[in-house]
């Protein structure tokens, strides 16, 4: 019996449908999807490691699984233990802090000086804000509410994550059970293009992070800015966010150097390099890690990290993109919704910039 084909009126309003009621469904179950979104990053971010131990080393998977998840944490940790110690020295250190409160002084009085707006004005309108934000009863809860959320979340994602890289198999088998012997085929071809596409992502976009938080550090450094570990790796902390990392990146060491440093010498290099090294990773270190698997235009990507902002907040801006590249390759193997991944792809006839700088560098003169 054929199937009855809806008019075009009919599927646009059932597929809009859809759509809210599934933005609808997953801001409500914020603190349970996300937790489970940021551990799916993780086993794919962990894989290659638990399959080697496992696979060449002979190691029992629970015990392989288990290890690479407590390496993984313990990184974290050493990661997290450089962060607080150098903003702790930061903080005991009286000489820059009073350079800091000296340069607020000074932008205070030109604020006076070209807006009209006295600095006993200017101290009392951000004090009274944070009082009323810290009397008002109703912050104070969501605060406390935020504070256990998180808690409950670095609890949960490598309970998670140990679960996921345990029992993957299974997942696939579902799939395939899932899946008619008809489409056998195509399934077993989406479930090799999602591993590919999610495991190259996660682990290029980690390794990228890692190479800029070196050269940020080494730059700054150079450059003369004080703390530049510090700076450096959060600012390439960033760099898990797409377009916006970047200029959050790059604003984080310039409002440094002109509020705590006040020197704009200082300021203008920050700033020419975070340009030059915007340019290089867009264009070379990016796409050469992490490679042309997620097909995503800018535009889409944008939108993305958006609207999962407004949804899930800083991890929904973190795990969006590699979760739009998945339904862009969902979409592009249905015939019937290859049109929604031609909208989310990008011009493959165009020509990037970094080939066209190797085709300039390699071509005969």
């Amino acid at each position: 019996m054929p199937m009855k084909k809806y008019p075009l009126l009919t599927r646009i309003t059932l597929l809009l449908f859809f759509v809210i009621l599934f933005i609808y469904s997953i801001v409500i179950a914020r603190h349970v999807l996300y937790p489970i979104a940021l551990a799916v990053l993780c086993a794919y971010l962990l894989y290659p490691l638990a399959a080697f131990l496992e696979y060449r080393a002979k190691i029992p998977r629970l015990i392989a699984v288990i290890f690479s998840v407590l390496l993984f944490m313990f990184l974290i940790g050493l990661f997290t233990h450089v962060v607080i110690s150098q903003i702790q020295k930061f903080a005991q250190d009286e000489e820059i802090l009073s350079q800091a409160r000296s340069n607020l002084g000074e932008i205070h009085q030109f604020v006076e000086k070209k807006i009209g707006i006295k600095e006993s004005e200017q101290k009392n309108e951000v004090f009274t804000r944070i009082q009323s934000f810290l009397q008002s009863g109703d912050n104070t809860q969501k605060l406390l509410r935020s504070l256990v959320s998180t808690v409950e979340i670095i609890l949960f994602i490598p309970i998670f994550t140990i679960f996921m890289l345990y029992y993957r198999n299974r997942g696939q088998t579902f799939i395939h059970k899932l899946a008619e012997s008809r489409h056998a085929e195509l399934a077993e071809h989406l479930i090799e293009q999602i591993s590919k596409i999610m495991t190259r992502y996660v682990t290029g976009v980690t390794t990228v992070v890692v190479i800029l938080a070196v050269l940020h550090s080494g730059a700054l450094y150079i450059i003369g800015v004080e703390y530049p570990l510090m700076i450096g790796l959060l600012a390439a902390c960033f760099s898990f966010i797409p377009y916006f990392g970047t200029i959050i990146s790059g604003l984080l060491p310039l409002f440094f150097t002109v509020l705590v440093q006040g020197n704009l010498y200082l300021a203008f290099a920050v700033v020419i390099y975070f340009i030059a090294i915007s340019l290089i990773d867009h264009n070379i270190i990016t796409p050469g890690i992490v490679g042309g698997k997620v097909h995503l235009n800018p535009f889409i990507t944008i939108l993305s990290i958006i609207i999962g902002a407004a949804i899930w907040g800083i991890p929904g801006m973190i795990v969006v993109v590699p979760f739009v590249a998945v339904l862009k390759a969902i979409f592009d193997k249905v015939d019937s919704l290859k049109p929604f991944g031609y909208i989310l792809g990008v011009d493959e006839n165009r020509q990037s910039l970094r080939k066209s700088i190797r085709s300039f560098f390699s071509s005969d003169k």
